[in-house]
């Protein structure tokens, strides 16, 4: 490809005073303070920006014994470990004084370069590419110092590269804002299904036109409300997207969207192969639940409800349960709120006390309560955290647009495509 005047294909290594990680403390997170010298993480490094709403801290004599790992700014920060790999921003101006774990590398670039011009190169399918190729294999994903200086691209012109980072600032910002708009909206709608959910909080109060009155919701024990269904087990072999009669939810579907309810008119459900017996299959319907009983984290015990069911739909018994509410009890919508909700998860912890791999059985399911509101308040209330969801969604989505017009941008800014005055 022919370069830009003015341009160079360069390496990393060949424009930077410094390439270095830092150390974790001895004693690592116990030794952490809730004040004092910032020391960077690999989750505080997000792609573009610093994020410091959960670092940790360390002494001003710790501190004094890492010399060697301040930062300062201006630095480039590069996640080099780990599934974060790859995770890059600069250090804004406000962060004076602050270190940096072994999880993070420290670029700290000579004078013809501009740093958040490099960020963005480190940021770009290229060199995001380069990393990927260099980080594969091995028990563990991992950057060392000589991989990273052997990342190469092509470099403008020191003001071109100030003009582009700017342009490119303009679309950072816009990220960084909507990411964090997206998390306060996640934060409040907690609250929200918390306040909706929880029999605990205020007992009356009006939504609307309905009065919510949680004096008289009534209270039932899972036994006197859901039936469980049995199916046989059926892993990834078993199944195909070109079509058929019976579409099957395996177990990890559920823990992506464990969160409220599966709409399987609009999730990529593959389905069984012709060939496979049905004969013992539990075909689900709408208002059923499906509960993750085995995990090896906090997603057991999650649990979606199945809407808008257009077809014939099982879900893999492995790792999983389902069940089918009585008639005419439930909204729909309202068991796929109530059951993630903390009020109901309070009372699963106990029975998952000292489990390594957590799990979940039916004899311990059957004497949790359920909370019933009348049709009306679930109805009322569904709307309202539907509302809220939706309103998340077309946040995500808009950040997903502001990312793809990001992209498109650096391949035509960063090589030199599209040229700026």
């Amino acid at each position: 490809m022919m370069l830009p005047n003015g341009w160079k294909e360069v390496k990393l290594g060949d424009i930077c005073d410094k390439i270095g990680s830092g150390s974790t403390p001895k004693g690592g997170r116990d030794v952490y303070l809730n004040a004092g010298i910032p020391i960077i993480r690999s989750q505080n490094v997000l792609n573009g920006f610093l994020d410091l709403s959960d670092v940790a801290f360390i002494s001003d004599e710790q501190h004094a014994k890492m010399k060697g790992t301040w930062v300062c700014p201006g630095d480039i920060l590069l996640n080099i470990t780990g599934a974060s790999i790859g995770r890059s921003c600069v250090v804004p101006a406000n962060i004076k004084t602050a270190n940096v774990n072994q999880h993070v590398c420290i670029i700290r670039l000579k004078e013809c370069a501009d740093a958040c011009y490099v960020c963005n190169l480190i940021l770009s399918k290229d060199v995001q590419k380069q990393i990927e190729l260099l980080s594969v294999g091995g028990g563990r994903q991992g950057l060392n110092f000589q991989q990273i200086a052997s990342f190469s691209f092509v470099l403008p012109p020191l003001e071109e590269q100030k003009k582009m980072a700017e342009i490119l600032s303009v679309w950072d910002k816009a990220i960084e804002k909507t990411e964090k708009l997206i998390e306060a909206k996640e934060t409040q709608k907690k609250a929200l299904i918390s306040n909706l959910t929880d029999g605990n909080t205020i007992e009356k109060f009006k939504l609307g036109n309905v009065v919510i009155d949680k004096s008289k919701w009534n209270k039932k024990n899972f036994s006197e409300v859901f039936e469980f269904l049995s199916t046989n087990t059926y892993s990834r072999e078993y199944m195909s997207y070109d079509g058929g009669n019976v579409k099957n939810i395996h177990y990890g579907d559920v823990l992506v969207k464990y969160a409220e309810v599966l709409d399987v008119e609009t999730t990529d459900i593959p389905y069984l192969k012709p060939d496979v017996d049905t004969s013992k299959m539990a075909l689900l319907r709408s208002g059923d639940i499906v509960i993750a009983d085995t995990a090896e984290d906090e997603t057991v015990g999650k649990t979606v409800e199945v809407v808008n069911v257009g077809q014939n739909l099982i879900v893999s018994g492995l790792h999983t349960m389902f069940c089918r509410p009585q008639k005419n009890l439930f909204s729909p919508g309202w068991l796929g709120y109530y059951i993630n909700s903390n009020d109901y998860h309070k009372q699963l912890i106990p029975l998952m006390a000292g489990i390594k791999v957590s799990s979940i059985a039916k004899k311990d399911i059957v004497n949790t309560t359920i909370l019933i509101p009348s049709l009306s308040e679930q109805k009322i209330i569904v709307e309202i955290l539907s509302d809220a969801s939706k309103e998340i969604d077309l946040l995500k989505r808009q950040l997903d647009n502001y990312k793809k017009q990001k992209q498109g941008l650096m391949q035509k800014l960063l090589t030199g495509q599209w040229r700026v005055k």
